[in-house]
């Protein structure tokens, strides 16, 4: 399967009610995609923190889940709206994003 997701490309996010996430309406641009977890921040280590916690800590009992996560790819997303940097799995990119 082609990834439709690219480096320096902007994206819009689906209503929370198409998708099921609430990201805030705007344009997102994707800064890097790792191969697996990131490793290193693209601005500082809270954005890390905040990804495990975020899309992580609910998979701690399943490890195939889990593990299959984080092998995939994240993308790390700048936010429209400020100068603020997230890191997203690809499964979250695929079903919240235009």
């Amino acid at each position: 399967m082609v990834n439709k997701f690219k480096v320096g490309k902007t994206y819009k996010p689906k209503s929370y009610l198409d998708c099921g996430y609430n990201f805030s309406e705007g344009n997102y641009k994707i800064k890097e995609i790792s191969d697996g977890f990131p490793t290193n921040p693209h601005q500082d280590q809270t954005e890390l923190k905040s990804a495990k916690e975020q899309w992580l800590e609910g998979f701690e009992n399943d490890k195939e889940e889990y593990d299959k996560l984080y092998n995939s790819n994240w993308y790390c997303l700048k936010f429209s709206e400020k100068d603020h940097y997230e890191w997203v799995p690809e499964i979250v990119m695929k079903e919240a994003f235009k």
